[in-house]
């Protein structure tokens, strides 16, 4: 069977669409990894630089260099917490929002010419495919894992691997 040449597609695909995406998200001012920064913040109000660092996988220096960026951007706000004045939580701006929308659509229409041709059925078999290979691999410690708990666990395993 020719798994060597299936698995070497899946890769040159996720390795141009991460390209296309960086090409794409270029002329918003967005950093690659500010999109899905953004994201979390959205998606957990008052959360603090930390807890987004930790659930994206990044540095803190990273993280507060992004959030730096972000904040002079007028895209994020910093507010203190008023039952800890030594927490900053973060919230997403009416322009963040935009932002965020703004990407939605560039991503969208990344995603369109991706599968530009196949019918609705063939992207569902495709789905379906990818799924059941996940299942495949995954065994009970990783099959609930979000996609940044999954790069985590890869970073972890491969820091381990070094200290041996």
């Amino acid at each position: 069977m020719a798994h060597y040449e299936a698995v070497g597609a899946m890769h040159r695909l996720e390795l141009l669409r991460r390209i296309q995406s960086r090409v794409a998200i270029g002329p918003s001012g967005l950093h690659p990894g500010q999109p899905p920064l953004l994201h979390y913040i959205l998606s957990h109000p008052g959360c603090t630089q930390k807890e987004a660092a930790d659930e994206l996988d990044v540095t803190a220096a990273s993280a507060a260099a992004s959030l730096k960026r972000l904040e002079k951007a007028g895209l994020v706000e910093r507010t203190a917490d008023e039952k800890d004045a030594r927490r900053n939580c973060l919230y997403v701006t009416q322009a963040g929002k935009e932002k965020l929308e703004e990407q939605k659509r560039i991503f969208d229409a990344l995603d369109e010419r991706m599968f530009q041709g196949l019918s609705e059925e063939e992207i569902a078999f495709f789905q379906r495919i990818c799924e059941r290979m996940f299942d495949n691999l995954a065994d009970e410690s990783c099959r609930h894992l979000t996609v940044c708990k999954l790069a985590k666990r890869l970073h972890e395993d491969m820091k381990a691997d070094k200290e041996e």
